[in-house]
Parts: structure tokens; C-alpha cells; sequence
């Protein structure tokens, strides 16, 4: 009776098979009601989101990249136990977007070339590379085994002990265990020749235009995490792919969400695969899929609210800005800097512009950018956050006005 329910709901019109058969069925995800209208109101504030994104301006959206990613490493180490700090990701990500041609320096102005040209190896440099060309379109999916593998080395590169390195050609050779919070979960896909038939079909699954984007990278992040190519780093490999195979379908804020939203329900996404994996729902994804739309959708409310209350200060620093200018008559560069310190601090980068900063925003000389930084301390509308290396911020007077917005 179970099986003949279970074939029943594989072969429903409303089904979208993968072609993918484990150990546990043919994987597949029904569209039942309530999956519908999941997938519907993702889609509505996607819509939402988009606008605000446009809307927001390049710079600010370049910062904000910056740090989504920063605390996306830290969110995708910290689910895997992996010991970092906001201060290495930082790093990486300010590296990463260096040598990629963007800006590459923090509120402080502080550049990575020196740390790069005296040789020290930027810890998970590599893997905020990725993102960083994630975030600026210029990555793709993988279309080989190889090219999972090289994502592989790069998102877990010098973080994986010599005993788990992989020892087949491209991904383990031998079983491995997986362990859940409560012992062994399922042993992974046997053997590197079923391993790279799946991951194969897993690509191809992606790439067949009958499953809708969305629906076939969520099932894609199961069939990533039950093969487990690796004996270690899957997670971490597992979620860049997932963020990789949805930048298609969920705007980029969306995209730099998902690590921190998973760590902070990880005990649902433990259950999700738990539930996903028992043999009674004969491969059924629904409900693994509906969990994962759960935490997008839970992404996406955070990130509506915090753009509606960053698009309120916005206007409300441009409203200062302007009684500034006219208040003090400020020259066209010092209003500049102040307008440049505005939107660092809406942004919630409050640490400080530099001497090289401004002199950079300006395209004038250290000595012409610093005595317009004084012209904005002079008029008490900014003052100096550090002197050893010279760094300003909005004054305490400007600062509330903006929060009061």
C-alpha cells in the first residue's frame, strides 16, 4: 500500500522528478498547495526587494556586498565548526574584491596589497574570491566534475587536515559516515564512480529547463550534501553551490543571506535532511524543499525591513547634508567628504574615512584632502575618529539626526 502511494505521488502531473535514483527512491519534489503558495510569496518579495536594490547607489551596494559576504563566511564556518573571526573575513573579503578590481580598502582605508606583496597567505582568501565574482555576475555554474572540484579546493582551501584530503582521482575513494546530532545519519554515495555519475546527473537536473530554477537548486543542495563528495568541507562547498545555483532566480541580498539564516535555525535544517532521508518518504523532497523556502523567506523579511529603515536614513542624511552646506557654506570638496561620511554611516560603516580615502574620493593630494577634512571638524560637522592613521566620522549631532529618521 505504501509503495503503491509513494509511485503514485512520484508520477503525479504535479511532480518534478530528477531522474536521480539513491538508495532511498527516485528523488522528486511534489507542488502541493502550500508549496505553491510558498514559492508564490518568495517570488512577490523578490519583486520587492529588487526595486530596493536597484534603488539603492552602486557604492552603497558594492559595501553592502562587502560585508554580506564577510558575515557569510562566518556564518558557513561557524555551522561546520570551523574557528573564525569578523576580523579574517574581513580581510578576505577586502582581498577578494581588491584583486578583482574593486575598491579592496575598509572604512579605515586600510589596503591588503601591503599584507599580499609581503607574502602572507590571506586566510579563506579563495573562498571570498568566489563570492565576491558571485556577487559581481562574474562566476558560473559548474558544467564538469572538474569544476566542482576546483570550487571544491577553492571554498575549503588550506582549511582541510592532510588525513581528509580527497584521495581519488577528483573526490573520496572510499565510504564515509556522515554523523548527525545523533550518531550516524547515512553513509555517503559509494565509491568515485557512483559519486561522479550523481554529481552528473545533479547538473543536468539543474540545467533541464522543465524544473523551475528555484525548485531544481534546492533539490540540487540535497543531492550535493547526500552524495557527500568529500570526507570533509561539504557543507561549506554545498552552501556556495546552493548560493550559486539560486543567483539566477533570488536577487544578490537574498543570495548573501542564506548561511546566516541556516545558522541561525540549524537544528531545522539538521531535521530537514533527517526527515528528507528516512526511506518511508521514499525520496520525496517536499517537505526538505518547503524548510529551505522557509529560511529564504525569513531572509528576504530582514532584509525588507532593514532597507526600509536604511532608505528612511538615507533621505534624512541627504536632508542634513544639505542644511549643512548651507549652514557653513562648505566648499564643493569638503561637502563631498561629508556626504561620502553620510553614507558610511547609514551603511553602518562607522569606523572612519581616512586621509588615502578621502584623498582618493577627492582625486586631489593627501595635503589638499586633509585640510578639507579639517574644514568639516572646523564647522563641527565631523570629527576625528583616529589621528595614527588620520580617520573621520559624522559628529555625534549629525549622527542622531539621521537615526531619528
Amino acid at each position: 500500500m505504501h509503495a503503491r502511494l509513494a509511485r503514485r505521488r512520484l508520477e503525479a502531473d504535479s511532480a518534478f522528478r530528477t531522474g536521480i535514483v539513491t538508495g532511498l527512491g527516485e528523488l522528486f519534489t511534489a507542488l502541493p498547495r502550500f508549496l505553491s503558495l510558498q514559492l508564490q510569496g518568495v517570488e512577490l518579495a523578490e519583486r520587492r526587494l529588487a526595486l530596493m536594490w536597484a534603488a539603492m547607489p552602486g557604492v552603497a551596494r558594492e559595501e553592502y556586498c562587502q560585508r554580506a559576504i564577510s558575515g557569510e563566511l562566518l556564518a558557513t564556518n561557524a555551522i561546520e565548526g570551523v574557528s573564525s573571526t569578523r576580523q579574517e573575513t574581513d580581510l578576505a573579503v577586502r582581498s577578494a574584491r581588491e584583486s578583482q578590481g574593486g575598491q579592496g580598502k575598509s572604512a579605515q582605508g586600510k589596503s591588503v596589497r601591503g599584507k599580499l606583496a609581503r607574502g602572507k597567505q590571506v586566510r579563506f582568501g579563495e573562498t571570498a574570491r568566489l563570492y565576491w565574482a558571485l556577487s559581481q555576475g562574474e562566476v558560473d555554474v559548474p558544467r564538469s566534475l572538474l569544476d566542482i572540484r576546483r570550487m571544491y579546493d577553492a571554498v575549503v582551501g588550506g582549511e582541510i587536515a592532510p588525513a581528509d584530503q580527497p584521495d581519488g582521482e577528483l573526490f573520496r575513494s572510499h565510504d564515509v559516515s556522515i554523523q548527525g546530532p545523533r550518531g550516524s545519519e547515512h553513509r555517503g554515495v559509494s565509491g568515485e564512480l557512483r559519486i561522479g555519475q550523481a554529481l552528473t546527473q545533479m547538473m543536468d537536473m539543474v540545467a533541464n529547463p522543465g524544473i523551475p530554477g528555484l525548485l531544481a537548486a534546492l533539490m540540487a543542495h540535497f543531492v550535493f550534501e547526500y552524495v557527500h563528495p568529500f570526507y570533509d568541507g561539504n557543507g561549506r562547498t554545498g552552501r556556495y553551490l546552493l548560493a550559486l545555483y539560486l543567483a539566477d532566480d533570488l536577487t544578490l541580498p537574498t543570495v548573501l543571506s542564506l548561511s546566516r539564516a541556516i545558522a541561525d535555525h540549524k537544528s531545522e535544517y539538521d531535521k530537514a535532511f533527517r526527515q528528507a532521508e528516512n526511506k518511508l518518504n521514499c525520496g520525496e523532497l517536499t517537505f526538505f524543499v518547503s524548510t529551505i523556502l522557509g529560511f529564504i523567506s525569513q531572509a528576504q523579511a530582514e532584509l525588507m525591513a532593514r532597507f526600509e529603515e536604511q532608505e528612511g536614513q538615507q533621505s534624512k542624511a541627504q536632508e542634513a547634508c544639505q542644511q549643512a552646506k548651507a549652514q557653513t557654506n562648505l566648499s564643493k570638496p569638503a561637502a563631498s567628504l561629508l556626504e561620502a561620511l553620510m553614507e558610511e554611516h547609514v551603511l553602518g560603516t562607522q569606523e572612519g574615512m581616512t586621509l588615502d580615502a578621502a584623498a582618493q574620493r577627492l582625486d586631489l593630494g593627501k595635503q589638499s584632502a586633509r585640510a578639507y577634512m579639517s574644514q568639516l571638524v572646523d564647522a563641527g560637522l565631523a570629527q576625528y575618529a583616529t589621528r595614527r592613521p588620520l580617520s573621520l566620522t559624522v559628529s555625534p549631532t549629525l549622527a542622531h539626526q539621521v537615526e531619528e529618521a
